[in-house]
């Protein structure tokens, strides 16, 4: 579990990303998740390039296909990051949204 401060610092930082506009350069289906995120799985993963040349490694949510095409037009957006528990401190981050 994250402490509630680290959570918090990390959440101030967000807003820097929210809704910037960017591309996909490659991508990958993840089938077999990490300790935490099984719920999510299977899940795309994308390394995105945004319009100032800056990449990111993001994950890819409300996306109904099998495969995402190289030059698919995103937006990031503001998604939970995994489960919690009732007594622990919900966590958000930014993941990638197919426009």
């Amino acid at each position: 579990m994250s402490s509630p401060v680290t959570v918090w610092r990390h959440h101030k930082n967000i807003r820097n990303y929210l809704g910037r506009r960017g591309k996909v350069i490659v991508w990958t289906k993840v089938f077999v998740a990490p300790a935490g995120f099984e719920h999510e799985a299977p899940y795309f993963v994308a390394i995105v390039e945004f319009k100032d040349k800056k990449r990111m490694s993001l994950q890819v949510v409300d996306f109904e296909g099998e495969d995402l095409k190289k030059n698919q037009k995103i937006v990031t957006v503001v998604r939970r990051l995994g489960k919690v528990k009732l007594d622990e401190v919900i966590e958000y981050g930014i993941k990638a949204k197919p426009i």
